[in-house]
């Protein structure tokens, strides 16, 4: 049974995590729990367990201190996954460079995305077994979770040294010693494909173009979220290499085209000659995938532009969240509405101005709400379910917490001064006016 650790500092957030799901019945035991990265230090060091859930922010030692120093203990387990309340761009990196196989936000946690995350937490901690397995143990692709999570490791600029790298490649038979590298992003064209299937079929389609497109040049391909997998490609020749690559990417998209009848767009990012420069590759592919479409189903990206669009990508996003308050925006759903990867729209709005998704989402439904109070007579959870809040509870809570009254005071406040041109009533109007 795979043991399961937990670490929050908040008693209620242990307490519902333990209750969130039916632990034994899906093959769990719960190991134990701690308020603190310290202490949960020293019990994962005599408990073992293979999966540790944790807070990120906590006092005395926090949460990705925690896996460093896990990590320094023991290279392979346990196996992290990240919680956190915060959606910034650092927290991202440092869970990526620690190896956590994912980073979830505490306030769009369910049963469902939490049995996800532990599902490939416990691939990984079946497969890495093989890892400390004898040589003549290991059969097929039995290291290909390890695999994965090294490759994300690298992308995300997580290697120190060269001999760090080589010494992880080293165990999985790798080396890295091409004149240059490029990194090739597949996007899933699968429109409105119910978020359940799309885990199975993203997982089918990386499977097989690990096999497809390997054969038609060296490369190494792993997934990366419920739309996206991508490519390592070492170049002989990277000024002869669109030619050839092309081929390869178009042969390999009519493959699994025919057998999953979901067609692939792919974007190349730029040439880097050394690579542990490659996460640079990779976020100029991540800034072609906008530009992608059925007319130009490949994109080749060129180094001078890898970072031009950000700003505007950002305004897109920033808009589409302000059309569609009344619908579900979480980071997930619209990423996949501008076929994005997750970490990287979470990246663009810290990028781009510094304020997170979640804090943009949340500020940009209080205004709308704001703007509602002042200018109709609808009831609080009518105002509520229009901006996108989950309960009328929550909306409560969510607006007290960023105006400093509830909504019923606010609307009082308003009410109160309707006679006049209020500062309140000028301030939403300036808003609107800017937007």
């Amino acid at each position: 049974m795979i043991r399961v650790y937990f670490v929050d500092d908040e008693p209620l957030a242990l307490i519902g995590m333990q209750g969130i799901l039916d632990w034994p019945a899906l093959g769990y035991e719960v190991a134990g729990t701690a308020r603190n990265g310290a202490d949960a230090l020293r019990e994962i060091e005599s408990l073992r367990p293979d999966i540790v859930v944790t807070d990120i922010m906590m006092p005395v030692m926090d949460g990705l201190e925690l896996a460093e120093a896990c990590r320094k203990r023991d290279a392979i387990l346990p196996v992290f996954i990240m919680l956190t309340s915060y959606d910034e761009l650092d927290y991202v990196k440092r869970s990526i460079r620690i190896g956590a196989v994912e980073y979830l936000n505490k306030m769009e946690l369910t049963a469902e995305s939490l049995t996800a995350a532990l599902e490939r937490a416990t691939a990984i901690v079946e497969k890495e077994a093989a890892l400390r397995a004898p040589a003549g143990a290991r059969s097929g692709d039995a290291l290909a979770p390890y695999r994965e999570r090294v490759f994300t490791q690298l992308y995300g600029s997580g290697f120190a040294s060269r001999d760090a790298l080589d010494h992880a490649m080293a165990q999985l038979g790798i080396r890295f010693d091409a004149p240059a590298y490029t990194v090739a992003i597949a996007a899933l064209q699968c429109g409105d494909e119910p978020i359940e299937r799309l885990g199975e079929l993203v997982t089918g389609m990386a499977r097989m173009a690990g096999e497809v497109l390997p054969s038609l040049l060296p490369c190494w391909v792993t997934g990366m979220d419920l739309r996206l997998f991508c490519a390592l490609v070492p170049l002989d020749d990277p000024r002869a290499m669109q030619a050839r690559l092309a081929s390869a990417l178009e042969k390999t998209s009519d493959i699994l085209q025919k057998y999953f009848g979901t067609p692939l767009y792919w974007s190349v990012g730029f040439p880097v000659t050394d690579i542990l420069q490659i996460s640079r590759s990779q976020q100029s592919a991540f800034d072609g995938l906008p530009l992608l479409s059925a007319a130009q189903p490949i994109l080749f990206r060129g180094e001078a532009s890898a970072s031009d669009r950000s700003a505007e990508l950002v305004l897109q996003a920033r808009r589409y969240i302000r059309q569609n308050l009344d619908k579900r925006l979480s980071l997930n759903e619209v990423a996949a509405h501008f076929n994005f990867s997750p970490n990287y729209l979470s990246q663009l709005f810290a990028q781009n101005g510094g304020e997170g998704f979640v804090e943009f989402v949340t500020a940009e439904r209080v205004t709308a709400a704001k703007r509602l109070m002042a200018g109709t007579d609808l009831k609080i959870y009518e105002i509520s379910e229009r901006v996108g809040f989950a309960s009328p509870f929550y909306f409560s809570k969510v607006f007290k917490k960023l105006e400093g009254v509830s909504p019923r005071e606010y609307i009082k406040q308003v009410r109160n001064r309707r006679s006049g041109a209020s500062p309140e009533q000028k301030k939403v109007t300036e808003q609107d006016d800017v937007e």
